[in-house]
C-alpha cells in the first residue's frame, strides 16, 4: 500500500500543468480514504452519518461474513476494513422532519415512540422489502417525540452493524470512542442520540475532509517512507471534541428491537 502506483507522464503533465516523473500514490476507495485520513488504529470503530450511513473499523484479521451484511474490505494500509451500511440516515431523518414542518435540531428530549426509518428499504438488518413505520402515537404525542424516534430508528440499525462487525473481526476496543464522520457528525442531536445509545465515548474530528486527508498522507508517504496512517497520527487529523460515555439508553434499544421484531413476524 506504500508503493506508488506510477508516475505523472509526459503527455498529463502537459494536459495537467505538472511536472513530468512526478509520483502518482496507490490511491483507494473513500471509505478506506477516510480511514487513513484519521489515522485509524485497529479496534477503534467509526461511524459515518451521511444520506446512508455506513460503520466500520480497521481490523486486523480479514472478515468473512456468509450473510452479507459485512463487506470484508482490504484498507489502504495492509490491514482490513469490515465495513457495513444501512440506506436509511441523515437522509430520512430529514425527509420525517420535513413531513413534520420541524427542524432536525428540534427533536424532543424523550419519546416512547418508536419509528423504523425504512423509507428505502433496509440493508443492515437485511430487510430489503421493508417500508418505514411509527407506533406507539398517544393524543399527548410531540411531533418532536416523532422525530427523536426517528434518529433513534436509524442509529440502532447503525450500532447493531457494529456489534456484527465486532463479532467478525479481530475485535473493537471497548474502551475506545465511536469516532463520528459525515454531515451528520455535525449535527447535536445526532451527537446526543448515538452518545445515549451507544453508552461509549463520541470523539467527533475537526477535520471534515478525512478523505483528502488520506490522499495527502498516502502522497506523504511516497515522499517519507512512513506508512500513511503514521503520517495522519502525526498530523493528529482525529483531534476534536470528545465527548465522555453515559449510560445506553437499553430500555429505548429493546423497546425498537421489539417493535421490529414484531412487525417482521407480522410482515412475514
Amino acid at each position: 500500500p506504500g508503493e506508488p502506483a506510477g508516475e505523472v507522464t509526459a503527455p498529463a503533465a502537459e494536459y495537467l500543468g505538472l511536472r513530468a516523473g512526478i509520483p502518482v500514490g496507490p490511491g483507494t476507495g473513500d471509505n478506506a480514504g477516510a480511514a487513513v485520513g484519521l489515522g485509524l488504529l485497529p479496534g477503534v470503530p467509526v461511524i459515518s452519518l451521511g444520506t446512508s450511513g455506513t460503520a466500520y473499523m480497521s481490523s486486523r484479521t480479514r472478515t468473512v461474513d456468509a450473510t452479507g451484511s459485512v463487506a470484508g474490505f482490504a484498507d489502504a494500509t495492509g490491514k482490513f476494513l469490515p465495513l457495513a451500511a444501512t440506506l436509511n440516515c441523515t437522509l430520512a431523518v430529514d425527509r420525517i422532519a420535513g413531513w413534520l414542518g420541524l427542524d432536525r435540531e428540534t427533536a424532543a428530549e424523550h419519546t416512547e415512540v418508536v419509528v423504523l426509518p425504512y423509507l428505502d428499504g433496509e440493508r443492515t438488518p437485511n430487510l430489503p422489502n421493508a417500508a418505514a413505520s411509527i407506533t406507539g402515537l398517544r393524543h399527548a404525542t410531540e411531533p418532536g417525540e416523532i422525530l427523536l424516534a426517528a434518529y433513534q430508528g436509524a442509529v440502532l440499525s447503525l450500532l447493531e452493524a457494529l456489534d456484527v462487525i465486532d463479532d467478525l473481526s479481530s475485535g473493537i476496543d471497548p474502551e475506545a470512542p465511536i469516532v463520528l464522520i459525515g454531515g451528520g457528525a455535525q449535527g447535536a442531536t445526532w451527537r446526543r442520540v448515538v452518545r445515549a445509545m451507544s453508552g461509549r465515548p463520541i470523539q467527533i474530528p475537526e477535520a471534515t475532509e478525512l478523505v483528502a486527508l488520506g490522499a495527502a498522507a498516502q502522497a506523504a508517504a511516497l515522499l517519507s517512507g512512513d506508512p500513511s496512517d503514521v503520517i495522519a497520527r502525526r498530523w493528529d487529523t482525529r483531534r476534536g471534541m470528545l465527548l465522555d460515555p453515559i449510560d445506553a439508553d437499553v430500555a429505548t434499544l429493546e423497546r425498537i428491537r421489539d417493535v421490529r421484531a414484531r412487525m417482521t413476524e407480522m410482515n412475514a
